[in-house]
């Protein structure tokens, strides 16, 4: 993971003004929201690697369900996941530990694999991009 400057952080926006603008510029919600905290993601690959730049956010009013929520958005940064293909070995791939449900998801054989050079220029890009069109 690294973390990139952008003038992004700190600031506070209406949830339903940032997604709109970050969705248009290609950016998802991450699937693992919260009602209190959430992920900006802009995929750049997912094969042979997961890149991604995530903008973390912080609610501080409201839910994260809300278009008038109040969000506060924190240190943008890169990640690389390298994936696993084919079938998961571990004792527990096809059953949780509740047993009953097929596990579709296998862990990262790295989590936190090495940036290039050329994602980090991308994402610093995308953010002076997010800054001057954003942040005024």
């Amino acid at each position: 993971m690294i973390e990139l400057n952008s003038s992004i952080q700190g600031k506070r926006f209406e949830k339903g003004h940032l997604e709109e603008f970050l969705t248009s510029q290609g950016f998802t919600v991450g699937g693992g929201w919260e009602y209190d905290h959430a992920y900006f993601d802009y995929v750049f690959q997912k094969t042979p690697y997961y890149d991604v730049l995530r903008i973390p956010v912080i609610v501080k009013s409201g839910d994260f369900e809300q278009a008038s929520a109040k969000l506060e958005c924190g240190i943008p940064f890169l990640l690389r996941h390298c994936y696993q293909y084919g079938l998961d070995d571990e004792k527990d791939a096809l059953f949780g530990i509740g047993g009953g449900l097929l596990n579709q998801f296998q862990k990262p054989t790295d989590p936190d694999a090495p940036i290039s050079e050329k994602l980090v220029v991308q994402g610093v890009e995308l953010l002076k991009v997010l800054d001057s069109r954003l942040v005024q």
